[in-house]
């Protein structure tokens, strides 16, 4: 059954799996999804497949968070903003699949200087890992804005 549609059910049952912790597999995809295996199997060939597309799914949401801002400060929050409120898709994004050159590739948008963005992205990566890793340590609050400051 391949009805319009099917592929953004997938990707969102998916998605949905990966933001409550569960594994994504075949089986539970179809049952979030609530398509049968065959349709996914029309859509994806395999798991990887569809956390890959996950994993640039988030990533233009990603983008669209940090290009709306209206200057490189504002961009760092939002990058690490972002990793906060989609832990499991962060850490999917860069770990599934490496998306590093499209975020690097995001950050020379917002800070020409190739050699600047790179060690600005760097930087909020590093962060934005280990907020995503260690929730709500008061010391992000903190250091996030000294480390964009300097960035910049």
């Amino acid at each position: 059954m391949s009805r319009p549609g099917c592929r953004q059910l997938i990707v969102a049952a998916a998605t949905a799996l990966v933001d409550r912790e569960h594994a994504v597999t075949l089986r539970a995809v179809s049952r979030e999804a609530d398509v049968p295996t065959s349709s996914i199997y029309q859509q994806f060939p395999d798991v990887p497949s569809i956390l890959l597309a996950v994993c640039h799914e988030t990533f233009r949401a990603l983008e669209v968070a940090v290009l709306d801002a209206p200057d490189a400060y504002a961009a760092g929050i939002a990058y690490l903003d972002f990793a906060v409120l989609h832990p499991r898709r962060y850490r999917v994004m860069f770990g599934a699949a490496d998306l590093s050159s499209q975020a690097l590739r995001l950050f020379t948008r917002v800070l020409p200087d190739p050699d600047r963005a790179m060690t600005f992205w760097l930087g909020l990566h590093g962060l934005a890992d280990q907020r995503a890793s260690i929730r709500r340590s008061p010391q992000f609050v903190v250091i996030a804005p000294r480390l964009i400051t300097s960035l910049i």
